[in-house]
This record gives structure tokens, sequence and C-alpha cells, in this order.
């Protein structure tokens, strides 16, 4: 009889994304053991993997997740071999209530006392006004709506208006910071352009800038084409 009431350290949680962090974490990185860097922002209204629902919904509030690895969503902590965690003594509290055979505890904490930047950030830190401009020039929701509807030029004008002023923002913060890419996206999230993927959507270099363009159909679109579309 197959047990299905243990961990088989398969580590197929660990390469579906690292967790969302809790206000129990907050310990963990005041002590070093997961940094700034090493967390990425899903800001409100943005597209996030739902557990609940196992589709991508816009998030109702600002996440913070451990980044995943490369261009990948699997946990930045995971390890390829023995499948294991390189901080299970020091892991998050998500990753302590998962049991894959029992998932109710874990989904009944979805979206519940949830970290956010604020809270990692000395409230005397001009980053924060950074963050604001950014968010009154950059909304999720805006940008998720739009992309849902980007058929029309004036959307897909607005999205391109909006994708430029998320690079133009970076690139000013980062050139008088001096900030990390990886401490770019704790700070900013994901850039909208890496969001475009599997949207119809895509953004083509113009003249040292960017333009977006609605691509055609595939012709294997509907025809059981594989990918997840993030």
């Amino acid at each position: 009889m197959t047990d299905t009431k243990h961990c088989k350290q398969c580590g197929t949680c660990c390469r579906k994304g690292g967790p969302a962090l809790s206000r129990e974490d907050l310990a963990l990185i005041r002590q070093g053991h997961i940094r700034h860097d090493q967390l990425v922002t899903i800001r409100q209204g943005e597209l996030g993997y739902n557990p609940a629902t196992a589709r991508l919904e816009p998030v109702p509030m600002e996440l913070l997740k451990i980044r995943g690895q490369g261009s990948g969503w699997t946990c930045l902590f995971f390890a390829e071999a023995g499948n294991a965690c390189t901080i299970y003594a020091h892991r998050p509290a998500t990753c302590r209530i998962l049991q894959c055979w029992q998932p109710e505890a874990l989904l009944a904490t979805i979206y519940q006392n949830t970290l956010r930047r604020t809270d990692l950030i000395n409230p005397n830190d001009p980053i924060l006004a950074e963050i604001e401009r950014h968010e009154q020039a950059c909304p999720g929701k805006e940008f998720t709506d739009l992309l849902a509807q980007a058929d029309g030029p004036e959307n897909l004008a607005r999205l391109t208006e909006l994708v430029r002023a998320d690079l133009a923002i970076r690139a000013d913060v980062a050139q008088k910071t001096g900030i990390s890419l990886e401490m770019e996206f704790f700070l900013f999230g994901r850039p909208l352009f890496k969001q475009l993927a599997g949207s119809g959507v895509e953004c083509v270099a113009e003249n040292g800038g960017i333009r977006l363009l609605r691509k055609l159909p595939s012709p294997t679109r509907g025809r059981g084409a594989g990918g997840e579309g993030q």
C-alpha cells in the first residue's frame, strides 16, 4: 500500500514556485536567513499562481515570494541534488505547514497575514518614495486589465506607456542608487515586459526604445499545444 501521509521529498512543491511569506517569517529575514534580494514582489492586481484554483489570477493584495531560479519559478533555495531545501531549518511558515497529501491547512492561509515591502523597509528610507512613484505610474491592476483586452489600438498604446514607464523608473533608480537586478525585483516586482509572456502581446526593440505588438494567433492554438504561459 502506498504511504500518502509523509513527505516523499520529490521536490514537486518546490518546483512550482517559492512560497509567499507571512508575518511569521519576519524573524527569518531579520536574522539574515532570507535576504531582501532573494525575494520578488507580486504587486496587487498582477497575475499570480493561486494554489487553491491552480490558475494564474490577479492577486488581491501585495505578496512577497522567494525568487525562482534563473527564468523559472523553482524555489531559489531548492537543490536538485537530493531534492533538498538548503534552508530547511529556517524555511518559511508556508513550507512548514505544507502537507501535499492534506493541503487544507495550507490553502486556508492563502492571502492571510502576508508580508509587504513596507514591512521590510525603514519608514524613513527614501526608496519608499520611488516605490510609490512606480505604483502610481504602473498600477498592477491596470496592466492586468489592459492585457486582457489589448486588441484595440488605444489599449495597446496604454500598455506600451506602462511598460516604458516601468523600465524608465527602474533604470533611473538603478542609476541613482546602484541597486542590483535582484534587489530591483524586490523593490518593483517583475518587469512588466516579462509579464507579457503567453499573453499574445510581444515587446520589440525600436529606435533605441520598445514597442508592443499584438501577435498573430499560433497555427497550433486550440490543437493541444503545450505551455504554461508564464
